[in-house]
């Protein structure tokens, strides 16, 4: 019965003068501006919460809000079953991921845990035009291991805050999408941590200088145990630029890409 209470799991700044706040409203979940000098609700505004906020209060979900617009990773639906990562609430038209298991593994049974998401601008300075980043922190199972159906592995993900999508293919779909796995391990125990609590961004004088801290929890005999990772941005990016794993059709099971890197590269 508790489940019906009105769970607020996203509260931030809009602008000067209002936050943004979305909640679970018994599994109907519904987003509104708060006013900040008397820090009231405008309930005329009430907006639907779908792909905002999970429906369900015990779902992972994460948000922030980056020049009006809302990033966030969380439940597309009432069973839980549609992870996806979108952006919506803005100027551009809406855009996520697609309901495919390579993209974000949402199998019954099955679902990302999201803990965490991050906003770097690295576009400052580039040489080269790159664009602004925003990274999502959260735990699947595991589709690429042929042996460990049911591993569950630490993700990073991250698209580019200019994406607006493909011409023809991906309409309305991350073109830039791109994740990777955190590895956070004991080698000396044989011991991985793949279950991501939390993540903390320590941003630096630039951001190159950008620092990930994870939080992971694992189970070590009859004993569970917890393990604080630290990832370097620079090293986060390295990851993205390569080599990539593909599915293979014919072979139904995944591997190393071998050919050429197209250009643009995927994630560009």
């Amino acid at each position: 019965q508790t489940d019906c209470f009105n769970y607020v799991r996203f509260l931030q700044s809009y602008n000067s003068s209002h936050l943004y706040a979305c909640g679970t409203y018994a599994f109907q979940p519904k987003c509104a501006y708060i006013e900040l000098s008397g820090f009231t609700l405008d309930q005329v505004a009430f907006e639907d919460g779908k792909g905002k906020c999970p429906y369900d209060p015990t779902k992972g979900h994460t948000g922030l809000i980056v020049d009006g617009e809302l990033y966030s990773a969380t439940f597309n639906n009432f069973l839980g079953t549609e992870p996806v990562i979108l952006r919506n609430l803005g100027p551009h038209y809406s855009m996520k991921t697609e309901y495919l298991t390579s993209w974000l593994n949402g199998r019954a049974g099955r679902q990302p845990h999201f803990v965490a998401s991050a906003y770097v601008q690295e576009s400052a300075a580039s040489s080269t035009g790159d664009d602004d980043k925003v990274y999502f922190f959260f735990s699947e199972r595991a589709v690429e291991y042929d042996c460990y159906a049911e591993q569950v592995v630490a993700r990073v993900a991250r698209v580019c805050k200019g994406d607006v999508g493909g011409a023809r293919t991906l309409q309305k779909k991350w073109t830039t999408f791109l994740k990777a796995r955190l590895v956070c391990s004991a080698p000396e125990q044989q011991l991985h941590f793949n279950r991501l609590q939390a993540v903390f961004t320590l941003p630096g004088a630039d951001w190159q200088d950008t620092a990930f801290f994870g939080v992971f929890q694992a189970r070590w005999g009859d004993v569970d145990v917890s393990a604080i990772c630290r990832y370097h941005i620079l090293e986060v990016k390295k990851a993205f630029e390569g080599p990539y794993k593909e599915y293979r059709e014919q072979a139904q099971k995944w591997g190393r890409y071998s050919d050429e890197v197209p250009s643009p590269r995927p994630g560009a």
